[in-house]
Formats: C-alpha cells, sequence, structure tokens
C-alpha cells in the first residue's frame, strides 16, 4: 500500500517556528514531525511514501535523504503550493493508483493510527477523533452504522455530527482511480486556493466510507503555538514513553 504526505505548506500561523523551515521540520523529543512520519510509516509496512513538498523544500530532501533509503520514498514539487492542499494532490495524481492513504505532515502520532487505517477490510475509512479546541474543523455526520453520510467544515459548537476528520484517510482501488479521475479533470487555474478536502467530500456519496476512531491513541494536529506547546508537554511524551518500551521505529 502507498501513502501521499502532503508536506508542501510553510505554517505561517507558527509564526517564527516555521520561518526559516517548512512546518514538517519542527522538532519534538529531538525528532521532526517528518522523520516520525516517514518513520511510521516504513515502520508499519506501507511500501512507499509519496512526499510532496514546495516551500523550503530542499531542507526536506536533506533530512530524508540522511535518515532513509532513497528507494522507499519519492518526492514531487509543488511549484504553486501557496493554493493550498488541493494544489498539492494534484501535483501527486500520476501516483494514484491501488490503494492509498493520504497524510497530513503537521500531525504527530502513535504509529497505531496506521495499523488500523491500513488493513484492506478497512475499505475507505477517514480517522476521526476529537480536536476540542474551539476552532472550525471538518465534521464528519454518519448514518445508523459507523459509515460517513457526509463530511463538511463546521463550528465546534456543531452537535450534529459524531466527531472531527483527523488527516489521514484511505481510498480502495476505485476509490483512488475516481479521485485521480476528478483531480485530473479540476482546472485550478480557474478557482482559487483550494483544500483537498473538497476532492474527498465529493467522494464521500459515491463510496461508501467508514470512521477509523483513533481518539484512544495520542495525536495531535500542530497549527499554532498552543498546538506546539500541547504537543511537547502533553502529546510527545505519551507517545515517546510508548516507544521506550521497545517499540521504536
Amino acid at each position: 500500500m502507498k501513502a501521499i504526505l502532503l508536506a508542501a505548506g510553510r505554517g505561517t500561523r507558527l509564526g517564527p517556528h516555521t520561518a526559516d523551515k517548512p512546518k514538517s521540520l519542527i522538532k519534538l523529543g529531538g525528532i521532526t514531525l517528518l522523520e516520525r512520519c516517514v518513520g511510521n510509516l516504513k515502520r508499519t509496512g506501507f511500501e512507499k511514501v509519496v512526499i510532496v513538498v514546495g516551500y523550503r523544500h530542499e531542507m526536506i530532501e536533506a533530512v530524508l535523504a540522511q535518515n532513509f533509503p532513497a528507494s522507499f520514498y519519492k518526492v514531487i514539487m509543488n511549484p504553486d503550493y501557496t493554493r493550498g492542499s488541493a494544489s498539492s494532490l494534484m501535483c501527486a495524481h500520476t501516483e494514484m493508483d491501488g490503494e492509498v492513504l493520504t497524510v497530513e505532515s503537521d500531525l504527530l502520532y502513535d504509529y497505531r493510527i496506521l495499523l488500523r487505517m491500513k488493513p484492506a477490510t478497512a475499505g475507505n475509512a477517514m480517522a476521526m477523533g476529537y480536536f476540542n479546541h474551539g476552532r472550525k474543523e471538518v465534521k464528519v455526520y454518519l448514518d445508523q452504522g459507523n459509515h460517513i453520510k457526509r463530511a463538511a467544515w463546521a463550528e465546534a459548537s456543531d452537535t450534529e455530527a459524531a466527531g472531527d476528520w483527523v488527516g489521514f484517510t484511505r481510498f480502495s482501488a476505485p476509490a483512488t482511480a475516481a479521485l485521480r479521475k476528478m483531480i485530473e479533470e479540476t482546472d485550478l487555474e480557474k478557482g482559487k486556493e483550494l483544500g483537498y478536502e473538497e476532492f474527498v467530500f465529493k467522494l464521500i456519496p459515491q463510496f461508501s466510507f467508514q470512521t477509523m476512531y483513533i481518539q484512544d491513541l495520542p495525536w495531535i494536529e500542530i497549527d499554532n503555538e498552543t498546538d506546539l506547546n500541547r504537543a511537547e508537554k502533553e502529546v510527545c511524551p505519551k507517545i515517546d514513553n510508548f516507544a521506550a518500551v521497545g517499540n521504536v521505529f
């Protein structure tokens, strides 16, 4: 199974932390987010990771070359990365075949999340947790079971949603093919900045997507200084404590 890692943006909300480097090169516990994510993917048996880069891409490429075999990853440049995450996903369309997992590069997470998302029995799946930070996020709305009837941006106060979509999404081979076709038919030049979420929203009515609950495992998306502080003080110690008992990648 292949993974596509979206790592092109800078992360301007983190101010000085990303003034001289991409967000994915922020270190937590002495290890960059990038190394943690790619290491987790390698550890859990992914065949290949495609990494879409943009801002200060040479720094990301140097870290990859120092830490991972060239046969495991492929770097794709997004020259228009300020146009949003959809522009990055579009750059990787030629790599979309078979089963694919997309991952956002600003996530600090326990590797066991990947073990839940990877099995073929997961079909099409979106990781679900609870951000609990009071900001607008993508909410998932379920049918009578565990399947998603829709997903949409909504305020934290929305009580109809089952939870929040965290940035791990698994696509079956048919859904991957449909995603690639949708991307190839999209002309971003005619539009404004676009998030890759819009592509997933359109796929949900066409395919059965289930939720994969991950809130019982440590994770956090790092968007601003508050998130970074929480990552350092709360989330990273939980992940590293688990790794310390013999489960390091």
